[in-house]
């Protein structure tokens, strides 16, 4: 757990009180990337996410509330023959952003990676995303021109039939 007690912000392990807002909050985000509402519950949270294995889960809390959160998973990358995290979500609530939040839960997620061997964390970021990416751009992210693919729904059902 990470303390800053000038500005009364913990960044910590999700706890299943947390399901409910960080629900809304992953809501929120897919509002904003997927252009539609999102499907995730409460229920899901503490099912799918907190406690998992291979899943990590962190809250931004100011005023004991979840403000922000990320999520994420173990990577690795054979180029580099070293392990990583891979960043799924990264979300701050509107009222809190542009305080430095986004960035402390990603140093987190840093120092975890490095306690465990990891030298990088990656993410995707939609290139419409223009305030998100000038902030990866501060922060020396590199970008990368290869196309993102994944399979969802119909797709993934025929893929799995060969």
């Amino acid at each position: 757990m990470q303390e800053n007690p000038g500005a009364g912000r913990i960044i910590r392990d999700a706890v299943p009180a947390d399901a409910e807002r960080i629900a809304a909050m992953a809501n929120a985000l897919a509002a904003i990337t997927e252009g539609g509402p999102g499907l995730m519950t409460a229920d899901a949270v503490c099912r799918d996410l907190i406690g998992q294995p291979g899943i990590g889960l962190i809250v931004a809390e100011e005023g004991g509330a979840a403000i922000g959160y990320a999520l994420y998973t173990a990577s690795y990358e054979t180029a580099y023959a070293t392990r990583g995290l891979y960043l799924s979500d990264l979300y701050v609530a509107a009222p809190a952003r542009r305080q430095g939040i986004a960035q402390a839960l990603v140093a987190e997620l840093a120092r975890r990676a490095e306690a465990v061997g990891a030298r990088y964390l990656w993410w995707v970021a939609g290139p419409e995303n223009a305030a998100a990416n000038a902030v990866y751009d501060r922060w020396g992210a590199s970008r990368d021109s290869r196309l993102c693919r994944a399979v969802f729904d119909a797709p993934f059902e025929a893929l799995k039939r060969g």
